[in-house]
C-alpha cells in the first residue's frame, strides 16, 4: 500500500508542476491548434520570457520526478502481479514522456528557449515557444492520467 500511495504522489508531483507551468503558458496555448490563431505578441513574449526564468530548474525537476515515477510504476507492476490498472499507469506515462525526451527532442527544446532572446524576430520566438508548450502540455495530459489511474489503483486495493 506505501508504494501505491508514493507513486500516487510522485503522479501527482507530475501533475501539479506542469499544470502551474500550463497555466503560466495558458494564453499561448491555441497557437498549438492553429499559429494564426489572435495570440498578441505581448502575451507570445511574456510567456517566453516566464520559460526563460524556469528553464534552468523545470527540467531537472521534472526528470526527478519521472525517473522516480517510473522506477515506482515498474516496482509496481511486478509487486501487483502485473496487474492491468497498475501496467495502464507506467504506458501513459511512458507514451507522452518517450515522445518529449527522443522524438519532440527536449534537450534541443530546452536549448532553444536558452539561446532564443526575447528581443529576436516574433517567428523564431514563437517557434522556440511552442516547442515547449507542446511538450508540456503533452507531458500534463499524461500525468493527469496516471494520477487518475492510479488514484482508482490505490481505492480499489483499499477496498479489497
Amino acid at each position: 500500500m506505501k508504494l501505491k500511495v508514493l507513486l500516487l504522489v510522485f503522479c501527482t508531483m507530475g501533475f501539479t508542476l506542469l499544470l502551474v507551468v500550463g497555466l503560466i503558458e495558458r494564453n499561448v496555448v491555441s497557437l498549438l491548434i492553429s499559429e494564426s490563431s489572435n495570440v498578441s505578441e505581448d502575451n507570445i513574449r511574456l510567456t517566453f520570457s516566464a520559460l526563460q526564468r524556469i528553464v534552468g530548474v523545470l527540467p531537472y525537476t521534472l526528470g526527478i520526478i519521472i525517473a522516480g515515477t517510473f522506477v515506482l510504476s515498474i516496482t509496481q507492476i511486478f509487486k501487483s502481479n502485473k496487474n492491468l490498472l497498475s501496467i495502464a499507469v507506467l504506458i501513459v506515462l511512458l507514451i507522452p514522456m518517450v515522445y518529449n525526451i527522443f522524438i519532440a527532442d527536449t534537450a534541443a527544446v530546452v536549448e532553444g528557449i536558452e539561446t532564443t532572446k526575447l528581443t529576436d524576430e516574433l517567428p523564431i520566438v514563437k517557434s522556440s515557444l511552442l516547442g515547449a508548450v507542446k511538450q508540456h502540455y503533452l507531458g500534463l495530459i499524461g500525468f493527469a492520467i496516471a494520477t487518475i489511474l492510479q488514484l482508482i489503483f490505490t481505492m480499489k486495493s483499499i477496498t479489497d
